[in-house]
């Protein structure tokens, strides 16, 4: 009776020609995207430093993270009823977010094959692979989707870690209070939407092993784990640039300041996709 309750809709609610007509639609969607940004051109407050096709790779994921975040965070206050099984709870609404997600990836990934960037990028194109291939199995079997949007939880972050990265190139100081409040936010929610997410899909691998699949649970198990070693090497550089140097880094700004000397030329910026 407990586990018809957490069902939500039920999985007849769900078609699986859908998750494919919103993965494609949400590719086609972002390379459209993608065009008109090319047509636009950089804006003239981003530094001259800066690569068009980061700025706009990382513009393209901001707004896929808001778009996101927004709609997990709606998931999570709608249907609290996923986290308490996010085997079985499924309804339309969280459904069509995983497809949709898949579909950002699957651009992304393409986006990078086009201009050369997959050998630099090594290990955003390999969490692509592991996310994008859990993402469409768990569509396909119409199943563990409140998984999936446990993990999704990370575009949460995204806003803030995109958001920061921006400003960086827009020459907005690191000593500004705008700057600031997103680093602060976004170290706090690199800890409640990534890291601790996962956490709680690692405990639930383990208290739902006798609901899936012996296979499903080491590929899921993998996959997480490759993700959590690609957010911690991100979160110790977070921590290092935002926090760790920014006492010194302040009264470096002053001194180059003073000397007429760019925060470009002392190499503190480093335009990394995901730092």
């Amino acid at each position: 009776m407990e586990t018809t309750e957490l069902t939500g809709d039920g999985i007849e609610s769900v078609h699986v020609w859908q998750a494919y007509v919103m993965c494609a639609m949400t590719t086609v969607m972002f390379y459209i995207l993608g065009e008109i940004l090319d047509r636009l051109g950089k804006p003239k407050c981003v530094a001259p430093e800066v690569e068009f096709w980061k700025w706009r790779n990382i513009t393209i994921s901001w707004i896929h993270g808001v778009i996101c975040g927004t709609w997990v965070f709606l998931c999570l206050v709608l249907y609290p009823d996923l986290v308490r099984d996010p085997v079985a709870y499924i309804n339309n609404f969280m459904y069509l977010m995983v497809p949709f997600s898949a579909g950002y990836f699957i651009y992304d990934t393409i986006d990078m094959k086009v201009n050369k960037k997959i050998g630099t990028y090594w290990e955003v194109t390999l969490h692509h692979f592991v996310i994008v291939s859990s993402f469409i199995y768990n569509f396909n079997i119409r199943s563990c989707i409140g998984y999936n949007v446990i993990i999704l939880m990370a575009e949460i972050n995204t806003i803030f870690l995109h958001m920061r990265k921006l400003l960086q190139m827009c020459h907005v100081g690191f000593d500004t209070k705008l700057y600031r409040f997103v680093s602060l936010t976004n170290i706090f929610t690199f800890v409640t939407c990534r890291l601790i997410p996962i956490l709680r899909v690692y405990s639930g691998l383990y208290l739902d092993f006798h609901r899936v699949s012996l296979t499903y649970v080491i590929t899921f198990w993998w996959t997480i784990t490759t993700g959590l070693v690609i957010n911690l090497i991100l979160f110790g550089r977070l921590v290092k640039s935002d926090i760790l140097r920014g006492f010194s880094r302040k009264g470096k700004q002053k001194v180059d300041n003073a000397s007429g000397k760019s925060i470009f030329e002392n190499g503190d910026l480093n335009f990394d996709k995901d730092e």
